[in-house]
């Protein structure tokens, strides 16, 4: 199906193409071939002519005029323009000629008065004329050609010039369909291979045989968009698979609340089963808003809408919003930001990535902890770091993945911030890392997450031609 999108024959347009340009080319050459035996002809008719006049000249200057025409009817037949003619004696009193002899095509005036050759109208029409005198009598012969006569022959001439061209162009236009067909052959064999896709199985496109070098950028690219494809397949199913798990246990605790409540006949009770229904709503509100977060987040939106972004007062701003949050649980939430750090990349995606690593740091850290956050203008870099219980270095790579928990059951998460802030490092081009955090009371370290952004906006392309991935973590 095309929708709507117009649809050609390739093998039509190469057919049709290639057809006209040999016709073109053949009628060029048939043009050419015309007038150089138009040329030619002229050159053989006027020797005609020449030899023409030369014989009945001598007839005439031998004395008898009356076997001139006698002569070219005998003849005439060897040529293959007629012949017209006529024979002048001058009179010995003066300048006037006689008529002697003439042909029926000629009258009894001079046809020409040109010496040699002449070309003129002639009772309507072009003739070619060829005048000759004897040299030691008073003779002069003229003899004429229809220039239309000339034009037919030529004409005849390149009808049969072009007769081959209309036998031959049937057969090579079949010729040529027949060979466009077969080195078609293996596009057809993509489009086939493309058609046997399925959705829930996509594989590499399979040709059997070798394939010409112009198709082979073609199937490079559609294996490419393959991979890709089935990767964002498997990746959407996996998180509608664990979006539908994470989703199922709050509701049924929501609904377990709620069936409790509904039956409690104690007022404690009942006001205690609606609180956890009001901080189960919130949870869900949290997840569904961290979902659509994740689901928003489209790499080419980030060129589209990619501006320059200070980190520094981006980091005020949401540590300002957060600071409410901080003091509910009597934590400290401190900023080092100083001067100007300029990071190319969409403002609402930086604000996301930095909420997410605080909001992250402060969910984690217990009651009273710690969690400062640096901006590094020199080094390019936003750290933000905790006194809280940190993340063993082996699972460090599984909590950048979706629905990954920490160690801390009790912490208000879905495990989705950090997949999220991975996930915008990648797009941004930027370093995600995992460094030694705070140090806590008993001696131990927190966590400390460090985002390193590209010097120029020239590092994205660059990461992205490489098919490197720039968000993975390096302990």
């Amino acid at each position: 199906m095309s929708g709507g999108r117009q649809v050609y024959s390739l093998r039509r347009r190469l057919v049709g193409l290639l057809i006209a340009v040999v016709a073109v080319l053949w009628s060029l050459s048939a043009v050419v071939a015309f007038r150089t035996a138009h040329g030619e002809a002229d050159e053989l008719f006027d020797a005609q002519l020449v030899q023409v006049a030369e014989t009945l000249l001598a007839i005439v200057a031998a004395g008898e005029p009356g076997h001139v025409a006698h002569e070219m009817a005998e003849h005439q037949h060897d040529y293959q323009l007629p012949v017209a003619f006529q024979a002048w004696q001058r009179e010995e009193t003066g300048e006037r000629w006689r008529l002697l002899v003439r042909s029926a095509e000629m009258t009894d005036v001079p046809a020409t008065r040109e010496p040699g050759f002449d070309e003129h109208d002639h009772q309507g029409e072009l003739w070619r004329f060829y005048t000759v005198d004897h040299d030691h009598s008073r003779y002069r012969v003229i003899v004429g050609q229809n220039h239309g006569a000339r034009y037919r022959l030529a004409g005849e001439i390149a009808l049969h010039l072009l007769a081959p061209i209309l036998i031959g162009l049937p057969l090579i236009a079949l010729g040529i369909w027949v060979v466009v067909g077969r080195a078609l052959r293996p596009v057809d064999a993509v489009a086939a291979a493309v058609g046997g896709l399925s959705a829930s199985h996509l594989t590499p496109v399979q040709i059997n045989g070798p394939i010409p070098a112009e198709v082979a950028p073609l199937v490079s690219s559609l294996d490419a968009l393959v991979q890709r494809l089935g990767e964002a397949l498997d990746n959407e199913r996996r998180f509608t698979a664990d979006a539908a798990h994470e989703l199922r246990t709050p509701l049924a605790a929501l609904k377990i609340q709620a069936q409790v409540a509904h039956r409690a006949a104690d007022a404690g009770v009942r006001g205690h089963a609606l609180a956890q229904v009001l901080s189960g709503v919130d949870r869900m509100t949290h997840l569904v808003e961290q979902l659509l977060t994740l689901a928003r987040l489209d790499p080419d939106a980030a060129l589209a809408e990619g501006a320059r972004v200070d980190m520094v007062e981006l980091s005020r701003s949401v540590c300002s919003t957060l600071a409410p949050q901080a003091l509910r649980r009597q934590q400290s939430l401190s900023l080092d930001a100083r001067g100007e750090l300029q990071v190319l990349g969409n403002r609402w995606w930086l604000e996301v990535l930095l909420r997410n690593l605080v909001d992250n740091a402060l969910r984690y850290t217990p009651e009273g902890g710690a969690v400062h956050v640096m901006v590094d203008v020199e080094g390019r870099r936003l750290k933000v770091s905790d006194d809280g219980p940190g993340i063993e270095p082996a699972l460090r790579d599984k909590m950048l993945t979706r629905f990954a928990r920490g160690s801390d059951e009790d912490a208000e998460g879905c495990g989705l911030g950090l997949s999220i802030v991975a996930r915008i490092v990648r797009i941004l081009g930027a370093r995600l890392s995992f460094e030694p955090g705070l140090v806590r009371r008993d001696g131990g370290e927190g966590l400390a997450m460090v985002v390193a952004f590209p010097a120029s906006a020239g590092f994205l392309a660059d990461e992205r031609e490489s098919g490197q991935a720039p968000g993975d973590a390096s302990p």
